[in-house]
């Protein structure tokens, strides 16, 4: 049988089905919002429930202070679920007044009476700065406050004043973020250092002892010091504010603190290396440009605590 010439002609293909299209994710909604506008209705709201509008600004902006650094869990998103129902239950106290059990100069022992703890641990750390001024050293022994947010932002009020400032904190309300020390220190040419220690974890090995070690100078010097008894319902706190241009002068300490947090920078396997308050500090700067990013469940909140309070609602960017 003669070969009969193959032909070009392609045997005819089943056409391929298009995948199906995966299910689509659904993305998270932020919107952002201005710095001065969210303070103005967090701070509208504390006022709402019987906060003198002094405390009521100083306690929205230590509450925001998670937003404005990239820590938003431990910001306003707490306002509904902590801050107000213990304001609401009576637990905290908006106009309870402190008051001074020992003062001795340098140093002061203050019950404030179950007042709201992020006003008063940042009246502390201001009366700490006052008694520095003309002491070199002022140091707060606190006690009688309730949930108080970030030591770290606490600290840094000492910051504007070109101290250091220390808060240490031991106790608190069942059911709220342990968070047990705050630094903040000027860095000279660099970002402030704001360091904020949370809840300390359970650590295997040697680390244990040191961890522990820790743990005991922070509840001898909040807990102890302060008197404070019933650590499931109070807390005590070490506030302290130094002046290190009493003990050096004031060029010295600046170019002290240059060498020192530039030292710190660099680069480790491609990853930039940064100190405490750095990255903090860059967000903050993202935020005043651009606006607070503020999840859709945490927006949504504001806006309905706005409404029913008949106050002005957020306004976007």
């Amino acid at each position: 049988m003669p070969l009969r010439p193959r032909s070009l002609r392609r045997a005819p293909v089943e056409p391929t089905p298009e995948p199906a299209e995966p299910s689509p994710i659904p993305e998270q909604i932020w919107q952002r919002v201005p710095i001065d506008a969210l303070i103005d209705l967090v701070t509208e709201i504390f006022t709402a429930h019987d906060l003198p509008w002094s405390r009521a600004r100083m306690a929205a902006e230590a509450l925001c202070h998670g937003d404005l650094t990239g820590t938003p869990e431990s910001g306003v998103a707490e306002l509904t679920r902590l801050y107000l129902p213990m304001l609401t239950n009576g637990m905290v106290r908006p106009r309870a007044e402190p008051l001074m059990i020992a003062d001795r100069g340098a140093a002061a022992l203050i019950d404030y009476r179950r007042a709201p703890g992020l006003w008063a641990v940042g009246d502390a750390m201001d009366r700490a700065v006052s008694r520095a001024g003309r002491y070199g050293v002022g140091l707060m022994s606190v006690r009688g406050v309730g949930p108080f947010g970030s030591a770290g932002h606490h600290a840094a009020r000492a910051l504007p004043h070109t101290m250091i400032g220390l808060v240490m904190a031991a106790g608190g309300e069942r059911g709220t973020a342990a968070n047990p020390l705050g630094m903040a220190a000027p860095a000279g040419a660099y970002p402030e250092f704001v360091l904020d220690l949370n809840t300390l974890g359970d650590v295997d090995g040697a680390g244990s002892a040191a961890i522990a070690g820790f743990a005991l100078l922070v509840e001898i010097f909040a807990g102890v010091l302060s008197g404070v008894g019933d650590h499931d319902h109070d807390t005590g706190l070490m506030v302290m504010a130094i002046a290190p241009t009493t003990l050096r002068s004031a060029d010295g300490f600046y170019k002290a603190a240059s060498a020192l947090f530039g030292s710190l920078l660099g680069w480790e396997g491609g990853t930039p290396v940064r100190y405490p308050g750095w990255r903090e500090a860059q967000y903050l700067e993202q935020c005043q440009a651009l606006g607070v990013p503020l999840n859709e469940p945490v927006h949504r909140e504001l806006e309905e605590l706005a409404k029913a309070l008949r106050l002005a609602p957020l306004q976007g960017r």
